[in-house]
């Protein structure tokens, strides 16, 4: 809602907020080059990335030739979202009703807390001495912190971002929005096209932009234009909508002092997952997906998200903390089988995926497995570990080990976009798929009458007619065959000339193979 008489608001911005939480969530020391990228280009960088040329726009390979040393991580908003809750919540200490921009920049009503603090200026300058202490106690890294007060939101952003380490601090007077926002150009206030558009006409400034009559820039621009000059008049009064913090479903276990012991570390567990199991309970929630992070001595992180089928219980957070240990137990390669090589400070489980309990309830006949079977299973995996007993599902693909995907049980298995099922993979198998898949494909010998070997040119040309197959425990005569089908997948990475073959011997056995060239293998065999 557009009004003449804007928010007086106050804002947060935390410049490079991007490269601070991937360093934050990823243990990534400051002089370390990190690019994050989305969709194949750079979208945000590094001082010391910078440094080495990078900038944000290139590709993925520009910015590693100009900087070999380049860490190069996805674009995580959600991650960023999560890194920035704790200080959203030291925000709250001073000034309640935090309404979030994005990750990186919050805002609250300024007039509330000049009220109390004894003027803006106090306010702000409170704001910030709690933040800067926060930041070096509690994330003990250096965070830029900047705070800005103006009328309106639009405003206030943009006067955050003409401030510097130097003068963290910049407050815009009131009824001073559209002398400050004058001098700034066009595109901050409108979107590409119609800053192009703009920039023809020779208006760059907002400044140019208010000095058209609305009533005519409505007219010709449409909605945007009038949003455009609204904005650059500094009529912009948005609604601050406080954010609803969410009850605390995680679960925090602190080590004083430190332990590397797996078993004392679950001991200590139990009692807060039981916790954690008996609140998503009384909530009437269903949890699928938790991220469990270990922090280190001195200050490492070892994250993983892990999935569930169908819910998290107690002992199921438990025995993901015991695999996640017993993971990190495996990297340190320590003589002990119940040390970790490093102490754990604390182990925090926090959901990532939460759905009400009335959503998931079971059909008439159930939706899962017999309890029976899911106690025997759960036991040899408890017994036998995380990756010992494993559940598959189809998949799409061309060659059948890619079809094929396992999963460790209790995990949930991939989704029907992961799956990708419904693409077409020209040269799968059709038909009915063989019912044995081999592991690992043997090597063997497919021969003429005469015993030399058949080979396949890049054309799928046979050089000669199949008569025999040499396995390990003999030879067997070929009945009949069929193909070749080629395979062509990857042809960028001038991999392997793929040829598949069906054919039956004279024991009844029909099989699938690969031939490569003179090599052959098999695939599959139809039982």
């Amino acid at each position: 809602m557009i009004t003449n008489s804007p928010v007086r608001v106050m804002l947060l911005w935390c410049p490079g907020w991007s490269v601070l939480a991937a360093r934050l969530t990823q243990g990534i020391s400051a002089d370390q080059a990190i690019a994050l990228t989305d969709r194949g280009f750079v979208v945000a960088c590094s001082a010391a990335a910078k440094l080495e040329g990078v900038t944000v726009g290139l590709r993925i390979r520009q910015a590693q030739h100009r900087c070999p040393e380049l860490i190069v991580l996805p674009h995580d908003v959600v991650a960023e979202a999560r890194a920035f809750e704790p200080v959203l919540q030291a925000v709250e200490e001073k000034i309640p009703d935090v309404h979030v921009v994005r990750p990186g920049i919050a805002a609250v009503r300024a007039q509330g807390a000049g009220r109390f603090y004894g003027g803006e200026h106090a306010a702000a300058n409170a704001l910030l001495a709690h933040l800067h202490d926060f930041t070096e106690h509690e994330l003990r890294l250096p965070v830029d912190l900047r705070v800005a007060v103006a009328d309106g939101l639009f405003t206030a952003e943009q006067a955050a971002y003409t401030s510097s380490t130097v003068t963290p601090l910049h407050i815009v007077p009131a009824g001073g929005s559209a002398d400050f926002l004058a001098g700034l150009p066009v595109a901050v206030a409108c979107d590409k096209k119609l800053d192009n558009l703009l920039q023809r006409m020779g208006i760059r400034k907002l400044g140019d932009l208010v000095q058209l009559p609305r009533d005519q820039v409505h007219a010709r621009f449409g909605a945007a234009g009038l949003r455009a000059h609204q904005l650059a008049s500094g009529e912009d009064a948005p609604i601050l909508s406080p954010r609803t913090v969410p009850p605390e479903l995680g679960m925090h276990v602190v080590f004083d002092p430190a332990t590397d012991r797996v078993e004392q570390i679950i001991a200590h567990c139990e009692p807060a997952a039981s916790d954690f199991a008996q609140l998503l309970t009384r909530s009437s929630l269903i949890c699928t997906e938790i991220r469990v992070t270990v922090q280190l001595e001195p200050d490492a992180l070892f994250e993983r998200l892990w999935r569930h089928p169908w819910q998290f219980g107690s002992s199921e957070v438990l025995d993901r903390i015991r695999w996640q240990l017993e993971d990190l137990a495996t990297e340190a390669a320590t003589v002990d089988d119940d040390s970790l090589g490093a102490s754990v400070l604390s182990v925090q489980v926090l959901p990532e995926s939460i759905d009400n309990a009335e959503h998931h309830a079971q059909g008439l006949w159930g939706d899962r497995p017999d309890e029976k079977v899911e106690h025997a299973l759960t036991t040899l995996q408890h017994r036998l570990g995380h990756d010992a007993v494993l559940t598959g599902t189809v998949a799409g693909g061309r060659l059948l080990h890619e079809r094929r995907v396992l999963r460790p049980w209790g995990d949930a298995l991939p989704t029907v976009r992961e799956r990708r099922l419904e693409q077409p993979w020209p040269g799968a198998v059709p038909g009915p798929a063989p019912a044995t898949v081999f592991s690992s494909a043997s090597q063997v010998q497919v021969l003429t009458d005469l015993g030399e070997p058949v080979t396949v040119d890049d054309r799928g040309t046979v050089s000669g007619q199949p008569a025999w197959l040499r396995l390990q425990e003999g030879h067997r005569r070929i009945e009949q065959w069929a193909g070749p089908w080629p395979i062509q997948q990857r042809w960028w990475r001038k991999g392997r000339h793929l040829n598949r073959f069906q054919l039956t011997d004279n024991q009844q056995a029909a099989w699938l193979l690969l031939a490569d060239g003179d090599t052959w293998f098999t695939e599959a065999r139809y039982d």
